[in-house]
């Protein structure tokens, strides 16, 4: 059962806590549109527009960096002056 947990790549997302992934690391497209409030496709037509970068991370993979994750989290909630 450990060997099993070892190979899930999704297991190092627990390394960092979401704050510390928040200023320095980077965020899956799910975990972005979810803590800002909007759904899939809301999200993707901001990614269209320019309101948040969406970069590619190896083959397969896409997230959003902690610092523009910030930021559009921000802008979505209404949160701009805190």
């Amino acid at each position: 059962m450990n060997e099993i947990n070892k190979k899930n790549p999704r297991a190092k997302d627990n390394l960092f806590s979401l704050s510390e992934r928040l200023l320095h690391g980077v965020l899956r497209p799910q975990e972005v549109w979810s803590l800002a409030g909007k759904g899939k496709t809301s999200f993707y037509e901001d990614v269209k527009a320019g309101k948040v970068a969406l970069r590619k991370i190896g083959r397969r993979s896409s997230g959003v960096y902690g610092p523009d994750a910030k930021r559009y989290i921000q802008s979505s909630l209404g949160l701009m002056g805190e």
